[in-house]
Protein backbone atom coordinates (compact mmCIF):
# COMPACT_ATOMS: atom_id res chain seq x y z
CA UNK A 1 0.00 0.00 0.00
CA UNK A 2 1.45 3.34 -0.99
CA UNK A 3 2.38 5.67 2.33
CA UNK A 4 -0.37 8.36 0.95
CA UNK A 5 -3.24 6.13 1.33
CA UNK A 6 -2.76 5.16 4.60
CA UNK A 7 -4.42 7.57 6.70
CA UNK A 8 -7.42 7.74 4.34
CA UNK A 9 -7.35 3.99 5.32
CA UNK A 10 -6.87 4.22 9.06
CA UNK A 11 -9.62 7.53 8.90
CA UNK A 12 -12.55 5.00 7.26
CA UNK A 13 -11.47 1.55 9.71
CA UNK A 14 -11.99 4.23 13.04
CA UNK A 15 -15.36 5.73 11.43
CA UNK A 16 -16.91 2.44 10.09
CA UNK A 17 -15.45 -0.27 12.52
CA UNK A 18 -13.91 -1.33 8.46
CA UNK A 19 -17.36 -1.33 7.31
CA UNK A 20 -18.87 -3.15 10.70
CA UNK A 21 -15.94 -5.83 10.53
CA UNK A 22 -15.76 -4.53 14.10
CA UNK A 23 -17.72 -2.99 17.43
CA UNK A 24 -15.54 0.08 18.54
CA UNK A 25 -15.47 0.52 21.94
CA UNK A 26 -14.21 3.37 23.60
CA UNK A 27 -11.80 3.21 26.80
CA UNK A 28 -10.26 5.95 28.34
CA UNK A 29 -8.35 4.69 32.00
CA UNK A 30 -6.01 6.65 34.45
CA UNK A 31 -2.36 6.12 34.31
CA UNK A 32 -1.73 4.77 38.11
CA UNK A 33 -0.31 7.74 39.41
CA UNK A 34 -0.53 10.49 36.97
CA UNK A 35 -2.69 12.77 35.52
CA UNK A 36 -2.33 10.44 32.39
CA UNK A 37 -5.80 8.90 30.51
CA UNK A 38 -4.70 5.92 28.02
CA UNK A 39 -7.23 6.33 25.33
CA UNK A 40 -8.28 4.08 22.85
CA UNK A 41 -10.72 1.77 21.39
CA UNK A 42 -11.59 -1.69 22.18
CA UNK A 43 -11.99 -3.61 18.46
CA UNK A 44 -14.14 -6.18 18.85
CA UNK A 45 -14.54 -8.62 15.81
CA UNK A 46 -18.29 -9.62 15.65
CA UNK A 47 -17.32 -12.75 13.34
CA UNK A 48 -14.47 -14.29 15.27
CA UNK A 49 -13.04 -15.00 18.24
CA UNK A 50 -10.80 -17.35 20.55
CA UNK A 51 -7.84 -15.28 19.56
CA UNK A 52 -6.22 -15.02 22.66
CA UNK A 53 -6.53 -17.09 26.64
CA UNK A 54 -8.24 -15.41 29.52
CA UNK A 55 -5.17 -16.44 31.78
CA UNK A 56 -3.30 -14.58 34.14
CA UNK A 57 0.27 -14.96 34.15
CA UNK A 58 2.47 -12.38 36.21
CA UNK A 59 4.06 -10.30 33.29
CA UNK A 60 7.76 -9.39 33.22
CA UNK A 61 8.45 -7.58 29.99
CA UNK A 62 6.59 -5.65 27.54
CA UNK A 63 7.89 -6.44 23.64
CA UNK A 64 7.83 -3.84 21.08
CA UNK A 65 6.30 -4.84 17.44
CA UNK A 66 5.60 -3.72 13.88
CA UNK A 67 3.14 -5.27 11.83
CA UNK A 68 5.03 -5.45 8.38
CA UNK A 69 1.82 -4.08 7.14
CA UNK A 70 -1.41 -1.82 6.93
CA UNK A 71 -4.06 -1.50 9.79
CA UNK A 72 -7.04 -3.59 7.92
CA UNK A 73 -4.38 -6.34 7.52
CA UNK A 74 -2.74 -5.96 11.01
CA UNK A 75 -6.38 -6.17 12.53
CA UNK A 76 -7.70 -9.13 10.71
CA UNK A 77 -3.99 -10.98 11.09
CA UNK A 78 -4.40 -10.77 14.61
CA UNK A 79 -7.69 -11.52 15.10
CA UNK A 80 -8.66 -14.81 13.27
CA UNK A 81 -10.73 -16.95 14.46
CA UNK A 82 -9.32 -19.75 17.12
CA UNK A 83 -5.87 -18.86 16.54
CA UNK A 84 -4.44 -17.20 19.33
CA UNK A 85 -1.51 -15.65 17.57
CA UNK A 86 -2.08 -11.79 18.81
CA UNK A 87 -1.14 -9.12 20.35
CA UNK A 88 -3.35 -6.76 23.44
CA UNK A 89 -2.52 -3.69 21.50
CA UNK A 90 -1.94 -2.19 18.02
CA UNK A 91 -0.69 1.37 17.52
CA UNK A 92 -2.00 3.08 14.05
CA UNK A 93 -0.05 5.52 12.28
CA UNK A 94 -2.50 7.84 13.53
CA UNK A 95 -1.89 7.42 17.04
CA UNK A 96 -5.16 5.53 18.07
CA UNK A 97 -4.51 2.71 20.26
CA UNK A 98 -7.04 -0.68 19.50
CA UNK A 99 -6.71 -2.99 21.99
CA UNK A 100 -7.78 -6.31 21.38
CA UNK A 101 -8.32 -8.31 24.80
CA UNK A 102 -6.86 -7.61 28.27
CA UNK A 103 -3.51 -6.98 29.08
CA UNK A 104 -3.41 -8.90 31.93
CA UNK A 105 -4.06 -11.93 29.15
CA UNK A 106 -2.06 -13.38 26.80
CA UNK A 107 -1.87 -14.88 22.82
CA UNK A 108 1.00 -15.81 21.06
CA UNK A 109 3.74 -13.12 19.51
CA UNK A 110 6.94 -14.46 19.81
CA UNK A 111 7.28 -17.43 17.98
CA UNK A 112 9.81 -19.91 18.09
CA UNK A 113 12.21 -17.79 20.01
CA UNK A 114 14.74 -18.27 22.89
CA UNK A 115 12.93 -19.25 26.40
CA UNK A 116 9.72 -19.84 24.03
CA UNK A 117 10.06 -23.19 22.27
CA UNK A 118 9.57 -26.54 23.63
CA UNK A 119 8.00 -24.20 26.89
CA UNK A 120 4.52 -24.41 26.76
CA UNK A 121 4.84 -20.73 25.06
CA UNK A 122 6.54 -19.76 28.48
CA UNK A 123 7.86 -16.36 27.26
CA UNK A 124 4.09 -15.30 25.61
CA UNK A 125 2.52 -15.59 28.94
CA UNK A 126 5.18 -13.61 30.87
CA UNK A 127 4.86 -10.96 28.42
CA UNK A 128 3.12 -8.07 26.98
CA UNK A 129 2.81 -7.21 23.24
CA UNK A 130 2.13 -4.00 21.27
CA UNK A 131 2.50 -3.77 17.49
CA UNK A 132 2.91 -0.86 16.04
CA UNK A 133 1.49 -0.53 12.33
CA UNK A 134 4.26 -0.24 10.14
CA UNK A 135 5.34 -1.75 6.93
CA UNK A 136 8.65 -2.54 8.26
CA UNK A 137 11.42 -2.62 5.53
CA UNK A 138 11.44 -1.73 2.22
CA UNK A 139 13.67 -2.42 -1.16
CA UNK A 140 14.43 0.52 -3.25
CA UNK A 141 13.84 0.08 -7.31
CA UNK A 142 13.89 2.81 -10.00
CA UNK A 143 13.44 5.61 -7.78
CA UNK A 144 11.41 4.09 -5.48
CA UNK A 145 10.54 2.19 -2.21
CA UNK A 146 8.68 -1.24 -2.49
CA UNK A 147 7.42 -3.12 0.35
CA UNK A 148 7.78 -7.15 1.49
CA UNK A 149 5.11 -7.89 -0.57
CA UNK A 150 6.19 -6.53 -3.89
CA UNK A 151 7.27 -9.23 -6.70
CA UNK A 152 6.45 -12.19 -4.48
CA UNK A 153 6.33 -15.17 -6.67
CA UNK A 154 3.20 -17.45 -6.34
CA UNK A 155 4.14 -21.62 -5.87
CA UNK A 156 4.13 -21.77 -9.37
CA UNK A 157 6.98 -18.96 -9.22
CA UNK A 158 4.90 -16.40 -11.18
CA UNK A 159 5.58 -12.93 -10.07
CA UNK A 160 3.19 -10.78 -8.11
CA UNK A 161 1.90 -7.30 -8.35
CA UNK A 162 4.38 -4.46 -7.61
CA UNK A 163 3.43 -2.44 -4.30
CA UNK A 164 5.36 1.04 -3.91
CA UNK A 165 5.17 2.52 -0.81
CA UNK A 166 6.78 5.70 -1.70
CA UNK A 167 9.37 7.49 -3.48
CA UNK A 168 12.78 8.29 -2.29
CA UNK A 169 11.68 11.71 -2.68
CA UNK A 170 9.17 11.35 0.39
CA UNK A 171 11.63 11.20 3.10
CA UNK A 172 8.62 11.52 5.67
CA UNK A 173 7.62 7.90 4.36
CA UNK A 174 10.56 5.96 5.55
CA UNK A 175 13.98 6.20 7.36
CA UNK A 176 17.83 5.39 5.94
CA UNK A 177 20.42 4.16 7.98
CA UNK A 178 23.78 4.94 7.81
CA UNK A 179 24.42 1.21 8.51
CA UNK A 180 22.43 -1.50 7.01
CA UNK A 181 20.78 -4.06 8.76
CA UNK A 182 20.53 -7.79 7.89
CA UNK A 183 21.43 -6.06 4.17
CA UNK A 184 18.75 -3.65 4.52
CA UNK A 185 19.03 0.29 4.83
CA UNK A 186 15.50 1.89 3.94
CA UNK A 187 13.03 1.58 6.70
CA UNK A 188 9.33 2.93 7.02
CA UNK A 189 8.48 5.42 9.44
CA UNK A 190 6.81 5.81 12.29
CA UNK A 191 4.60 8.80 12.94
CA UNK A 192 4.93 11.67 16.07
CA UNK A 193 1.51 10.48 17.23
CA UNK A 194 2.43 6.49 17.28
CA UNK A 195 5.69 7.79 19.61
CA UNK A 196 2.83 9.97 21.70
CA UNK A 197 0.45 6.73 22.05
CA UNK A 198 3.09 4.55 22.48
CA UNK A 199 5.06 6.45 25.76
CA UNK A 200 1.32 6.30 27.37
CA UNK A 201 0.93 3.11 26.50
CA UNK A 202 3.95 2.13 28.29
CA UNK A 203 3.52 4.81 31.12
CA UNK A 204 0.44 2.84 31.98
CA UNK A 205 1.70 -0.91 31.67
CA UNK A 206 4.87 -0.28 33.27
CA UNK A 207 3.21 1.46 36.52
CA UNK A 208 -0.05 -1.50 36.14
CA UNK A 209 2.13 -4.40 36.10
CA UNK A 210 5.32 -2.85 38.19
CA UNK A 211 7.89 -3.42 35.17
CA UNK A 212 10.74 -1.37 35.01
CA UNK A 213 10.97 1.35 32.79
CA UNK A 214 13.82 0.65 30.86
CA UNK A 215 15.40 -1.06 28.06
CA UNK A 216 18.24 -3.47 26.98
CA UNK A 217 21.38 -1.87 26.51
CA UNK A 218 22.26 -0.37 23.12
CA UNK A 219 25.01 -3.07 22.10
CA UNK A 220 21.57 -5.51 22.93
CA UNK A 221 18.75 -3.91 21.11
CA UNK A 222 19.43 -5.56 17.85
CA UNK A 223 20.39 -9.44 18.61
CA UNK A 224 18.85 -12.33 19.82
CA UNK A 225 19.99 -12.98 23.42
CA UNK A 226 20.00 -15.67 26.04
CA UNK A 227 20.04 -12.12 28.57
CA UNK A 228 16.47 -11.33 27.69
CA UNK A 229 15.15 -14.16 29.87
CA UNK A 230 16.51 -12.48 33.40
CA UNK A 231 15.91 -8.80 31.99
CA UNK A 232 13.20 -7.28 32.96
CA UNK A 233 11.37 -3.80 31.40
CA UNK A 234 10.77 -2.86 27.36
CA UNK A 235 12.40 -5.30 25.16
CA UNK A 236 11.63 -6.32 21.42
CA UNK A 237 10.94 -9.23 19.17
CA UNK A 238 14.46 -9.64 17.77
CA UNK A 239 15.91 -10.29 21.11
CA UNK A 240 13.89 -13.47 20.67
CA UNK A 241 14.68 -14.35 17.20
CA UNK A 242 18.00 -15.09 15.84
CA UNK A 243 16.27 -15.22 12.16
CA UNK A 244 12.99 -14.38 10.59
CA UNK A 245 11.94 -11.70 12.81
CA UNK A 246 13.20 -8.06 11.95
CA UNK A 247 11.21 -5.72 14.69
CA UNK A 248 11.11 -3.34 16.04
CA UNK A 249 14.04 -2.28 13.83
CA UNK A 250 16.40 0.33 13.50
CA UNK A 251 14.12 2.83 12.49
CA UNK A 252 12.84 3.27 15.82
CA UNK A 253 13.96 6.39 18.05
CA UNK A 254 15.16 4.75 21.14
CA UNK A 255 15.73 7.96 22.83
CA UNK A 256 12.40 9.39 21.97
CA UNK A 257 10.52 6.71 23.97
CA UNK A 258 13.01 6.34 26.80
CA UNK A 259 12.83 9.91 27.35
CA UNK A 260 9.13 9.96 27.67
CA UNK A 261 8.78 7.02 29.39
CA UNK A 262 10.97 8.42 32.13
CA UNK A 263 10.02 12.17 32.20
CA UNK A 264 8.28 12.83 35.32
CA UNK A 265 5.54 13.79 33.90
CA UNK A 266 4.32 13.64 30.57
CA UNK A 267 1.67 15.64 28.51
CA UNK A 268 0.33 13.66 25.22
CA UNK A 269 0.04 15.88 22.09
CA UNK A 270 -1.76 14.26 19.85
CA UNK A 271 -4.32 11.31 21.93
CA UNK A 272 -7.27 13.73 22.26
CA UNK A 273 -9.72 11.32 20.87
CA UNK A 274 -12.50 13.50 21.19
CA UNK A 275 -10.65 16.42 19.01
CA UNK A 276 -10.35 13.52 16.45
CA UNK A 277 -13.65 12.36 16.62
CA UNK A 278 -15.33 15.42 15.37
CA UNK A 279 -12.71 15.77 12.79
CA UNK A 280 -13.98 12.73 11.02
CA UNK A 281 -17.17 13.07 9.82
CA UNK A 282 -19.94 10.56 10.17
CA UNK A 283 -18.01 9.02 12.82
CA UNK A 284 -20.22 7.10 15.40
CA UNK A 285 -18.92 4.92 18.37
CA UNK A 286 -20.69 2.39 20.28
CA UNK A 287 -21.40 1.10 23.66
CA UNK A 288 -20.29 3.30 26.80
CA UNK A 289 -16.98 4.22 27.92
CA UNK A 290 -14.83 2.08 29.81
CA UNK A 291 -12.83 3.56 32.28
CA UNK A 292 -10.62 0.01 33.23
CA UNK A 293 -9.21 -2.94 32.26
CA UNK A 294 -11.65 -4.82 34.34
CA UNK A 295 -14.27 -3.28 33.04
CA UNK A 296 -12.65 -4.31 29.54
CA UNK A 297 -13.14 -7.80 29.84
CA UNK A 298 -17.39 -7.95 30.28
CA UNK A 299 -16.99 -6.70 26.44
CA UNK A 300 -14.54 -9.39 24.87
CA UNK A 301 -14.60 -12.16 22.69
CA UNK A 302 -15.00 -15.44 23.91
CA UNK A 303 -11.66 -16.85 24.74
CA UNK A 304 -9.57 -19.98 23.40
CA UNK A 305 -10.15 -22.91 26.21
CA UNK A 306 -7.68 -22.47 29.25
CA UNK A 307 -6.68 -26.30 28.30
CA UNK A 308 -4.75 -25.59 24.99
CA UNK A 309 -2.53 -22.80 26.33
CA UNK A 310 0.56 -25.01 26.09
CA UNK A 311 -0.18 -25.79 22.77
CA UNK A 312 2.02 -24.66 19.64
CA UNK A 313 1.00 -22.32 16.84
CA UNK A 314 2.39 -21.57 13.29
CA UNK A 315 3.34 -18.15 13.31
CA UNK A 316 2.35 -15.91 9.83
CA UNK A 317 5.18 -15.34 7.10
CA UNK A 318 6.62 -12.04 6.81
CA UNK A 319 8.52 -9.57 7.81
CA UNK A 320 8.04 -8.63 11.20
Amino acid sequence: MNFNSISTLEESILKTGNNGEYELQKFSIPVKNEDLLLKGFLAKPKNRSKYYYAVVHPKKRIVLHYTAGHLRSDLGALTQNEKHISVAFVIARNGIIYQLFSSKFWSGHIGKGIGNTNTGNAQDKVTIGIELSNYGYLTEKNGNLETYYSRQKDKNGNQGPIDVYCSLADKAAYTKTNTPFRGQSYYSSYSDMQYDSLIILLRYLTAQYNIPRKFLPATQRFVATEKVLQFKGIVTHINYRTDGKWDIGPGFNWQRVADGINAATYTSMFSDLENLEREIDGFENTGPRIESEDQLEEFLPEAKSATLEDEDYEEPENNE
